[in-house]
């Protein structure tokens, strides 16, 4: 998966430190409305949020991208359980160096 430097080169944006960025009711009133999916599952909301950020991303849309993030913060910050958690390469895998 893309971190979000690498999402936001392309357009020149810089990521802004989440600490600075206070969520408005706006934001609460947008993550309220990505929880309608959560019938789908916690990763399912936050995949569905970062596909969002990245197609705001392509079309030039920094404002809108920067505002999906504060609200995939909240996101990541109420349900920890969304965070995705890498799956190691194989060749971590401890039977791999036995071979």
């Amino acid at each position: 998966m893309m971190q979000i430097a690498e999402i936001l080169a392309p357009s020149g944006l810089v990521p802004m430190p989440f600490d600075e960025a206070a969520p408005s009711k706006a934001h609460e009133r947008t993550l309220a409305s990505y929880l309608l999916n959560r019938h789908r599952g916690a990763a399912a909301v936050r995949d569905i949020l970062v596909a969002d950020i990245r197609a705001f991303v392509d079309l030039g849309q920094s404002r809108a991208a920067a505002d999906l993030m504060v609200v995939l913060r909240m996101l990541l910050a109420r349900w920890p359980e969304t965070r995705r958690r890498a799956p190691r390469p194989l060749a971590w895998d401890a039977t791999a160096s036995d071979a």
